[in-house]
């Protein structure tokens, strides 16, 4: 996503964090052709078409709800959302990580943190159990110092509390926390948590999204810029 909105440039970022925190799916993670396929097996259970990644990638940080409202469209009404929603993700769980990889330069980036001493968390929106599945079948992610799911609190994103809590835990000041995520409520989060907040320009944005009125504080077309970034730092 080239920058044709007024962030501010990286440049600017003069402290090391104290810790970064990241969004799971569509920011650390490209899961979309793993949920995109566990929502292809529903819609082949009730003989509706299925969705190509064109079409539920944008849709893929939207969790079970949105997938399910992208392929079943007005006809989901008619259904047993909640027969829906454990369909999906049961064949979800069991197909976790067949397609899914960490963004280009974000295992780099994790190892740069790791051997800067900076620690590095997840707090994302996915049920914990999802989540920390995923991090014991990706090699890559098993230096996470806190994993907090949707269902990990009372509160979930777009609340700051799940962000002011993971940096709680990391012993860290909020304000010397980054968090990086693709969608609004992760801004929003952020944002309320007095944190600096990064846009994964990279991630799952659809073309209706207006990232341009979420308020964050920078933009990310790769990882590898924010690498450039942290070396400056540390």
């Amino acid at each position: 996503m080239s920058r044709v909105f007024p962030w501010r440039p990286l440049a600017s970022i003069q402290q090391r964090p104290s810790a970064v925190l990241f969004d799971l799916d569509g920011t650390l993670v490209d899961t979309a052709d793993d949920l995109g396929a566990a929502l292809n097996h529903v819609l082949r259970l009730h003989g509706f078409p299925e969705k190509q990644a064109a079409q539920y990638r944008p849709m893929a940080s939207h969790g079970a709800k949105g997938l399910l409202q992208l392929g079943f469209a007005d006809e989901l009404a008619k259904f047993d959302f909640g027969k829906l929603r454990q369909q999906l993700l049961d064949y979800y769980q069991q197909h976790l990580t067949v397609h899914s990889h960490v963004f280009a330069g974000g295992e780099q980036l994790l190892q740069q943190l790791a051997q800067a001493n900076i620690p590095w968390g997840i707090v994302t929106n996915k049920p914990y159990k999802l989540a920390a599945q995923m991090l014991r079948e990706m090699p890559e992610l098993q230096d996470c110092k806190i994993l907090l799911g949707g269902d990990s609190l009372l509160q979930r994103k777009p609340d700051p509390t799940p962000l002011l809590i993971a940096s709680h835990q990391l012993s860290v000041t909020r304000n010397r926390c980054w968090y990086i995520g693709d969608a609004e409520r992760d801004i929003e989060a952020g944002n309320r948590a007095g944190m600096l907040t990064f846009i994964a320009g990279f991630g799952f944005i659809d073309a209706t999204d207006c990232p341009e009125t979420w308020q964050a504080d920078y933009m990310l077309d790769s990882f590898a810029e924010l690498s450039a970034v942290v070396t400056t730092l540390i």
